[in-house]
């Protein structure tokens, strides 16, 4: 499904008073099965971007659809139905308690409705779940498929990450969301989680939204690449245009705009 944003506005008070208005008047048009990655400093508005789309902030004016379906008056757990997301800290997006294939049985269960208690009570997988999970994380080229029955918290950092963006991607999602997601993982297990996150968003066709600090991922990733300042955008490429850039580019375009890199 595209995303269209037109006239987003958002801001907040500051520490010691005053207001800050990060957006105001933001347009941004996402086609369909389109990979997009968004740079830019701390501050420039990357993360409260997606938190707006997946509404956990709600935006104080514009327009917000997901495909025809508007979502500017939906709940964050409303909108959940058609938006998956993976967040930076990978304890963030599951379940240490429950085993692989019941992390897996719960996001699965989403596809049909994120919010009712059955979801909850009906996270035991069958014989068949179980052989599907293990069937899914072999296809995905995952050594997980042997140890569906353990426990989340039992997995590294990389690992479970792993999980959380098969998860997100379970339930079949009209948009995913990817908060800087290889962020708190070592070079080995980003790169694993990258090369898993092309595998899905390709195979799935789903519109895709990534935030990354990481100048390499935003030019080796991703159909479109954004760089947003103060809540603007300041740089949009595509095709030969983005395959143009090299990092050096981008870290003078990211002096020019003003902005410090950080983290990257």
């Amino acid at each position: 499904m595209s995303l269209h944003i037109e006239g987003l506005a958002w801001g907040h008070s500051q520490p010691g008073g005053g207001w800050r208005q990060l957006f105001k008047d933001f347009n941004l048009e996402c086609p369909t099965a389109q990979f997009l990655v968004v740079i830019g400093s701390n501050g420039s508005g990357k993360s409260t971007l997606l938190n707006l789309v997946a509404g956990t902030l709600p935006a104080q004016a514009g327009s917000l659809k997901l495909g025809e379906r508007s979502l500017q008056k939906l709940s964050d757990y409303r909108r959940a139905r058609w938006i998956g997301r993976v967040m930076q800290n990978p304890l963030d997006g599951t379940a240490p308690g429950l085993s692989i294939a019941e992390n897996l049985r719960l996001a699965e269960s989403r596809r049909h409705s994120p919010f009712r208690l059955q979801s909850l009570l009906g996270i035991h997988p069958n014989q068949a779940d179980l052989r599907r999970y293990q069937e899914l994380l072999e296809s995905l080229g995952l050594p997980l498929a042997d140890r569906v029955n353990t426990p989340i918290g039992q997995l590294s950092g990389g690992q479970r990450q792993t999980i959380s963006l098969v998860m997100a991607t379970l339930a079949e999602p009209q948009l995913l969301l990817l908060d800087e997601h290889t962020a708190a993982l070592d070079p080995k297990a980003e790169a694993l989680v990258m090369q898993l996150t092309e595998r899905l968003v390709r195979r799935l066709g789903t519109t895709t939204l990534m935030v990354t600090h990481s100048l390499e991922q935003a030019l080796n990733h991703g159909d479109r690449l954004l760089m947003l300042h103060e809540g603007q955008v300041v740089g949009d490429w595509s095709g030969a245009d983005k395959a143009a850039l090299s990092v050096a580019s981008l870290r003078e375009l990211y002096g020019s705009a003003k902005v410090q890199l950080s983290d990257v």
